[in-house]
């Protein structure tokens, strides 16, 4: 009996863990997309403070009315040229939390998770806009709705793991999500939102809780690979490779790596003998993978 077969672990999450493009992981690519956008919008900034790139991308409602649907996504690929702040906070929380999100959804579950959540932000940005929740002039930008998601399904799956708030204070990560998700419901109700879109950050949190709660996938069963220019291997016949090792409990997993194995193995003892709050953080982040991959295997 493999670690997928223990009823404490048994989950319906879609893992992998292949790369993304090139090799680079998605969570990279968004950060340099981010980036690299953030430079043209400064590049053709004009002296009103507008610009061609943030003009033709930012997420004005009344455009998307008419027809812009784009800007419903484009929006959260841009950033206050007033305040380079904000590009660096979205991007330090997206790397410090999607990097470990990527490794156990995967690459193409990570990229639609994140894409699906700064559409359902921009959706009701502009939903707002059309009840009265802000100005019905006011437009959005930032990557606050898809940060948002990445950071309430890490704290759903790691709620003890321990975060800086503000980079001073220690607590844990569960306590941090709840304050602020917390905040951004009181500006909302009490309507003292100012120029943030705490609605757009909500619908990301709301998402992502959701998403951990239902165990969706949204990658389809046939999807493309994400691999560009990838070569077709050539026609071959060949028999899958059995590996020798059988874990203690009898059953030989097929197309697993025998390191795995083993270490699943050590681990699943050392709950056996001295109990789950025995291991550390690593070992539980290891146990959570393995058991993503033989479930993937074993399908």
């Amino acid at each position: 009996m493999g670690v997928y077969d223990r009823d404490y672990y048994k989950t319906n999450l879609n893992s992998s863990f292949e790369k993304g493009w090139g090799n680079i992981s998605i969570c990279k690519w968004l950060i340099g997309i981010n980036i690299v956008l953030f430079i043209l919008q400064i590049s053709t900034r004009t002296p009103s403070g507008g610009g061609l790139v943030t003009e033709w991308l930012i997420l004005n409602p009344s455009k998307v009315i008419d027809g812009e649907i784009w800007r419903i996504f484009s929006y959260a690929f841009l950033h206050s040229m007033e305040s380079p702040l904000h590009l660096l906070m979205n991007m330090l929380v997206l790397w410090m939390f999607g990097r470990e999100v990527e490794d156990v959804l995967g690459a193409k579950e990570f990229l639609l998770f994140y894409v699906v959540s700064i559409i359902i932000g921009g959706l009701t940005f502009v939903l707002g806009s059309q009840i009265g929740l802000h100005n019905s002039q006011a437009v959005c930008l930032g990557a606050s709705g898809g940060v948002s998601a990445v950071l309430i399904l890490f704290a759903c799956w790691f709620p003890n793991r321990t975060v800086l708030l503000f980079f001073i204070i220690p607590m844990p990560i569960w306590l941090m999500a709840i304050l602020f998700v917390g905040f951004d419901a009181f500006n909302l109700i009490s309507g003292k939102q100012g120029s943030v879109a705490v609605e757009v950050h909500l619908s990301g949190a709301l998402f992502a809780y959701m998403y951990h709660i239902f165990r969706w996938k949204l990658v389809p069963e046939k999807m493309p690979s994400l691999q560009l220019f990838k070569k077709k291997p050539k026609l071959r016949l060949y028999q899958e490779e059995v590996l020798a090792y059988t874990p203690k409990h009898e059953v030989k997993e097929v197309g697993i790596p025998q390191d795995m194995l083993i270490r699943v193995d050590q681990i699943l003892e050392k709950i056996s003998l001295s109990g789950r709050d025995s291991l550390s953080e690593e070992e539980n982040l290891f146990l959570f993978k393995a058991s993503e991959t033989i479930k993937r295997k074993k399908s």
